[in-house]
């Protein structure tokens, strides 16, 4: 149902009796609709409202906004996840001003402000040493079904550049030739488009390498690629997301990297290599497929700063 109003004199026939459920079926995305509600859910909660309350929400003010937003901050969420939120309580209440079911937008960055965070992203590449180290945990594995797996997994966050949850879900027939190429199409994605990126034949390889696994150890390869092979219940299953992360974290932990490694950090050191390799920020920011390409550059390191710096210049006699 549309937020728009079809009788604006009517206030009451215009109103959608869900403007929550209005708001997210307006979404593209699958991700950001499930983003966005989750966001709004806990600030309705913290507010005392339900989903469909639009007289309550007209009495939602400036200063519950940054309440909840100050609530968020001393529970211990981080500054880019609280200003996440903020973001998607504006965007609701904007499109609720505009159909005109509230007069203002209680989350106007005029009257909340959100916190400062650090726009370079810096550290959240990996040093190809502990590309290394990662790698030759995954060699260690004694199950060639688990190794060969976690390979494929490993080179296609690395050289694809894939979100853990575009991983998650990629299928057999997703897989696809286009003349000498090969490409994978991503048909679920962040801009709720279809997408494709180009294979590396280091990635096709560790693909087939794992297929022939599969294949040897009697699992279907008609299905999603990547498989639980845990002893329990899930063997066999769709890996998640959360389980994508989990491997990486647990190949990171065995190869002794100091750091908190995820999944996501595979991406932004796709990015960070690419261009130190060579690679033009706008061919990046087609392989990452960012809207923005300031999205691209600040998941860029941009390490020249580091070759001529200016503390290169100070002697001491």
């Amino acid at each position: 149902m549309s937020l728009l109003p079809t009788r604006p004199a009517n206030r009451a026939a215009a109103c959608p009796p869900d403007p929550l459920a209005a708001f997210l079926a307006g979404q593209l995305g699958t991700r950001t609709r499930q983003a966005y509600g989750a966001d709004l859910r806990l600030f309705l909660d913290y507010v005392g409202l339900a989903e469909a309350d639009l007289a309550g929400l007209r009495r939602v003010g400036f200063q519950d906004v940054v309440s909840f937003r100050n609530h968020l901050s001393a529970t211990g969420y981080k500054s880019a996840s609280i200003n996440r939120k903020l973001c998607s309580i504006r965007a609701f209440f904007r499109v609720l001003v505009a159909a005109g079911h509230v007069e203002r937008n209680p989350a106007d960055p005029a009257l909340v402000k959100g916190y400062k965070v650090d726009e370079t992203l810096t550290g959240k590449a990996l040093a190809t040493r502990a590309l290394q180290a990662i790698l030759r945990s995954i060699g260690t594995e004694a199950d060639p079904l688990v190794r060969t797996r976690d390979k494929a997994i490993f080179y296609l966050l690395v050289l694809g550049g894939l979100r853990r949850s575009e991983a998650a879900r990629v299928r057999w027939d997703d897989l696809l030739q286009e003349g000498v190429y090969h490409v994978l199409r991503l048909p679920v994605t962040k801009s709720g488009m279809a997408q494709e990126i180009k294979l590396q034949p280091l990635v096709v390889h560790c693909l087939e390498e794992y297929r022939r696994e599969l294949v040897r150890h009697g699992h279907p390869t008609d299905g999603h690629v990547f498989i639980s092979l845990s002893r329990n219940q899930s063997h066999g299953a769709q890996l998640t997301d959360q389980s994508i992360n989990l491997i990486v974290k647990r190949h990171a932990l065995r190869a002794g990297v100091p750091r908190n490694i995820t999944a996501h950090m595979f991406r932004h050191t796709c990015c960070t290599l690419a261009i130190e390799g060579g690679a033009k920020p706008q061919q990046v920011q087609a392989h990452l497929r960012h809207k923005d390409l300031k999205t691209t550059m600040r998941y860029y390191e941009n390490r020249e700063r580091l070759v001529d710096n200016a503390s290169d210049y100070i002697h001491l006699g």
